[in-house]
């Protein structure tokens, strides 16, 4: 005679879902306590479930209110895992992953019951099913030094205590999610998404003494369901200091720390120079804002990976460079500046309408040209090259009026446009900004 329990399980299983594991319970559970395993094999004998044909051998494992326990399923048998509680689902493995595992964080003391189950109703053979004790986060304060792990299917809120002011560094590290770690505390709110390694997170940041929120969940609409760990250190501050913005000199490279707040660099150049600004960081997504002298250019992705550069021309006058972040985040940054001389017939100049001009544009450089139009009118402008894939942008007062890349054929560029009289800009570079060479550009009434 089956008991009050095993009939709730097995009404449970019925109802369950096709694409939750479950399992029909006409055989006892077997025992299984953690830190050990149990082989079994899935056979045409074993259990069946009616709904969709698979068969099933369960397992009775005993948890403490609060206990977090790891199942994994090894073997040659495609398998899936499901967890129970008084007839309640708990977890099911996911059907995605290769192999079969779930963890299950008990919310009451009790049995629970796990059943194996083949995939579907073709699957047989024999597996291992390893049961194994998690040593969860208990929700002590952390403190500096701190390194903890702990599994969690929703948002997780910590508390964190700084007794001394400093430069500490906060990593959210996980492999079966992507990583989202917020600070909140005294004058501080940050967050960061991928700041760390691949997608974990890392908050640097200087902290005053107090108490703290750490918020560990994951990025966007993702499920959040798996394992994490959260390490709390002392860092020691980068040599020379940490910049907040000022003046930049040429052949200068200075680390600053962004918390959310763009640093204002300016510097000033005596003559024409062609200038390179990098700057870099394995923190957050770097972006550049540079302005002044009729200049307006904002760069986020033209160096490496998610690193920022800026390489042009300018002309003799003062300029403001602006180091801030594409997205939300917290962390360190190196801003290197460089200038050299301006080789002749690169850079641009002005452009006037009926000339075709000869010009050089060199490698990761943005030419720029100023064109008056005494009269309304259609114009168009080209840009040819057999050694760049060109790129045209016409601007006026610092919008962008229109753009085009292969409009004039091949790998040439052409703007044909309505333009009503004023000074426009027009910015020619290649598509490729690791490359330079030979051009033409133009500008014809049509």
């Amino acid at each position: 005679m089956k008991t009050v329990h095993t009939l709730a399980l097995a009404v449970a299983l019925a109802l369950a879902p096709t694409l939750v594991v479950h399992a029909a319970p006409g055989d006892a559970a077997e025992s299984v306590t953690l830190g050990a395993e149990r082989r079994g094999e899935i056979t045409s004998q074993s259990s069946l479930n009616h709904q969709d044909g698979s068969r099933s051998q369960l397992y009775r494992v005993d948890l403490r209110e609060g206990q977090v326990a790891s199942f994994k399923l090894e073997g040659a048998l495609r398998g899936k895992l499901t967890a129970f509680h008084g007839g309640d689902l708990v977890a099911s493995s996911n059907p995605n992953n290769e192999s079969a595992s779930l963890v299950v964080r008990a919310k009451r003391a009790g049995s629970y019951t796990i059943a194996v189950s083949g995939a579907d109703a073709s699957a047989y053979g024999p597996f291992t099913l390893q049961a194994s004790a998690i040593e969860a986060y208990n929700g002590e304060t952390l403190r500096v030094g701190a390194a903890i792990s702990d599994w969690t299917d929703a948002k997780r809120q910590l508390p964190l205590r700084i007794d001394e002011a400093g430069f500490y560094t906060i990593d959210m590290m996980s492999d079966d999610f992507d990583s989202v770690l917020k600070l909140d505390g005294p004058g501080v709110a940050l967050s960061n998404d991928d700041g760390g390694e691949g997608s974990n997170a890392r908050i640097s940041a200087r902290l005053a003494p107090g108490t703290y929120t750490l918020t560990a969940e994951g990025y966007g609409s993702e499920r959040i369901n798996g394992m994490y760990q959260i390490r709390v250190a002392a860092r020691p501050l980068p040599e020379g200091g940490l910049r907040e913005g000022g003046e930049l000199a040429v052949g200068s490279t200075v680390t600053g720390l962004y918390e959310g707040t763009a640093h204002a660099y300016t510097f000033s150049l005596p003559a024409r120079r062609v200038v390179r600004i990098d700057m870099r960081s394995d923190e957050i997504d770097p972006l550049m804002h540079l302005a002044g002298n009729g200049v307006e250019k904002t760069d986020d992705d033209g160096g490496d990976a998610l690193n920022s550069r800026i390489s042009m021309l300018l002309e003799p006058g003062t300029y403001t460079l602006r180091a801030d972040a594409a997205s939300a985040g917290a962390g360190l940054y190196t801003l290197a500046f460089a200038a050299s001389e301006a080789p002749d017939n690169v850079g641009g100049g002005t452009l006037a309408a009926g000339r075709p001009t000869d010009a050089t544009l060199l490698p990761g450089m943005t030419d720029r040209w100023t064109i008056n139009i005494r009269s309304a009118g259609e114009y168009a402008i080209a840009m040819s090259s057999d050694d760049v894939d060109s790129y045209l942008r016409l601007s006026r007062d610092g919008q962008e009026v229109a753009t085009d890349d292969d409009g004039g054929g091949a790998l040439n560029a052409r703007i044909a446009q309505r333009l009503e009289s004023g000074t426009y800009v027009v910015e020619a570079s290649s598509i490729d900004g690791d490359t330079g060479g030979n051009y033409r550009i133009s500008l014809e009434r049509r």
